[in-house]
Formats: structure tokens, C-alpha cells, sequence
């Protein structure tokens, strides 16, 4: 059982860097290409094509994150009934999976409505008019969506940090 432990860690471990990275990525590396002179004519296709590709990365990751997070939590001595009990959240470690939780579950939210309704029509209103107030608005919204997601993800490894190294 500790091997599909380690083994389930692992998996949690690489999913939040592949999500993770894939963030910085684009914050740090695509964006500031893509706005570059030779790249700026493009620079709504090649975001959305980036942006496609790596939403389905992004949540397969999340999906693993989900799955092994419950598995972790299972091999800590934790199921379903303590959930329901409030045993989960007592203490200490309870506090904090209570607030990395909260952190998860807005961190979805805000990716569903990011990836499947603001991106979607900011990538459409850029193509059909990409000075056209509403479709600026979309963009700069999809852009905060994304930032504010960057920074929850991060808080939620660090609250991670604090489930298994302690206070």
C-alpha cells in the first residue's frame, strides 16, 4: 500500500508542476513573445491555439490532482465519513484542508467559466473585431481570470506545503 502511496504523491507532485508550470509559461515566456512586433498581427490566433492545447493538459492535471489528493488523504487515515463528521477539518490540518479546499473548488469555478465561456468569446470577438470594446473587455477579464488562477494555485501548494511539513 506505502508504493501506491508514493506512487500517489508522486502523480500529485507532477500534476501541480505540469498545471503550475504550464502558468508560468505563459505568463512569462508566451505572452511577452507574442506581443512582440513579429508576433502581434498572430498574436490572438497563436494565444487561442496555445490556450486550447493547454486546457486540456491543465485539467487532466487538476483531474489528478482531485483523485490523488483523496487518495492521500485516505492513506492518511481519512474517508468519506469524516467528511461528514467534521473529523476532516479538525485541528490544525483540518483548518488549513479546509481553506485549500475553498482555494480548489474557486479555482475550478473560475476555470470553467474562464476556459469554456470568457476565452471562448475574447478568441471570437478578437477575430471578428479586436478593438471593439466588448471584446477588450473579454480580454482583460480572461486575463485576470487566469492571473488570479496563477496566484490560488500557488497558495494552494503552499498550503500543501503545510498539510505534510507542519506549522
Amino acid at each position: 500500500m506505502r508504493i501506491l502511496y508514493l506512487l500517489s504523491v508522486f502523480i500529485h507532485i507532477t500534476s501541480a508542476i505540469v498545471w503550475i508550470g504550464g502558468m508560468t509559461f505563459i505568463i512569462l515566456v508566451l505572452v511577452p513573445v507574442l506581443k512582440r512586433g513579429d508576433f502581434r498581427d498572430n498574436f490572438s490566433k497563436l494565444f487561442h491555439m496555445v490556450g486550447v492545447r493547454f486546457r486540456w493538459i491543465g485539467w487532466i492535471s487538476l483531474l489528478f490532482l482531485v483523485t490523488t489528493g483523496i487518495f492521500n488523504l485516505n492513506f492518511r487515515g481519512y474517508d468519506l465519513p469524516d467528511l461528514w463528521s467534521g473529523r476532516l477539518f479538525s485541528g490544525n490540518f483540518g483548518h488549513v484542508l479546509l481553506q485549500k479546499l475553498i482555494a480548489v473548488a474557486v479555482i475550478f469555478i473560475i476555470s470553467i467559466v474562464h476556459d469554456f465561456w470568457i476565452g471562448p468569446n475574447a478568441t471570437k470577438l478578437a477575430g471578428t473585431n479586436p478593438q471593439s470594446p466588448e471584446g477588450m473587455k473579454y480580454r482583460r477579464l480572461a486575463s485576470w481570470m487566469g492571473r488570479i488562477n496563477f496566484l490560488l494555485g500557488l497558495i494552494v501548494v503552499a498550503m500543501g506545503i503545510l498539510l505534510v511539513r507542519g506549522f
